[in-house]
């Protein structure tokens, strides 16, 4: 592991290299670069708008695919502004917004960036449970890309809940969604670290690409690993590189990059 930088959004990189087998399948796949991104409704710890600086920061990251958690869409707190629109227009990238609910005269909801064309856009429904006890649903956000080599795959974005027994329930859920024949790669805050059950559970079908040492939250002080890209046993061949990008202030998550190649079996 060493330290590099990419000025002037990626003060502090921890770069991790190595490889790591799914499925016997071809290498000479197509090679993709994912970043998931909790990206605190556009603000930093202090509620300071961050939204333009983010989008500058993905830009220059050199990401392919970008998955989005805690994303305004016209909502008071954020200044009313459409980050979805903010950001494809910064990056030159596709957007889509799924939205978990309505929020301050807006949605709240989940994103997806894209520099591939996105088609069959989901807006799945998974389990969520209101600290009143009321039983509601969330996002998981999903769109089938064609990459540049021909091959489909499916990309999502989720973002977990708070406590352990919904979590598990939600782990279900994605799994039944994301069940496919096509290689997937999940992104997310899922408020899990990779000991926990739920985490074990996704690991049937999908597996870290990242370290369980590569912690991202707090963004100050990072003690906790609870944002993730897993991509599926099916599909997948090699992780190449992959990135916590310290020193990034711009929300109160750490955003995590994955380089990855996707091949057929």
């Amino acid at each position: 592991m060493t330290n590099t930088s990419l000025q002037p959004f990626l003060p502090k990189c921890l770069w991790a290299v190595f490889t790591l087998f799914c499925l016997p399948i071809t290498v000479t796949g197509q090679s993709l670069k994912v970043m998931s991104y909790n990206i605190h409704h556009g603000a930093d710890s202090e509620e300071v708008f961050t939204h333009e600086k983010i989008g500058q920061f993905i830009k220059s990251s050199g990401v392919e695919i970008v998955g989005l958690q805690e994303v305004d869409s016209i909502c008071e707190r954020s200044g009313k502004s459409d980050q979805m629109k903010i950001f494809a227009k910064i990056t030159g990238m596709e957007a889509t917004f799924g939205r978990h609910f309505a929020y301050d005269g807006g949605a709240y909801g989940l994103g997806i960036l894209s520099r591939y064309p996105m088609r069959d856009i989901r807006n799945d429904r998974i389990t969520s449970i209101r600290s009143n006890g009321e039983k509601g649903t969330l996002a998981l956000l999903s769109a089938k890309l064609t990459l540049p080599s021909g091959q489909d795959i499916i990309f999502a974005t989720v973002h977990f809940a708070l406590d352990q027994t919904t979590r598990m329930q939600q782990a279900k859920e994605v799994l039944g969604y994301l069940d496919c024949d096509l290689p997937v790669i999940l992104t997310g805050d899922l408020n899990a670290e990779p000991h926990s059950e739920e985490i074990k559970l996704l690991n049937t079908k999908l597996f870290n690409t990242q370290s369980k040492a590569d912690h991202t939250f707090p963004f100050d002080q990072p003690i906790k690993k609870i944002d993730y890209i897993m991509v599926s046993r099916k599909g997948c061949s090699v992780v190449i590189k992959t990135m916590v990008v310290s020193g990034n202030h711009l929300s109160d998550h750490l955003p995590i990059i994955s380089e990855v190649k996707i091949g057929e079996e």
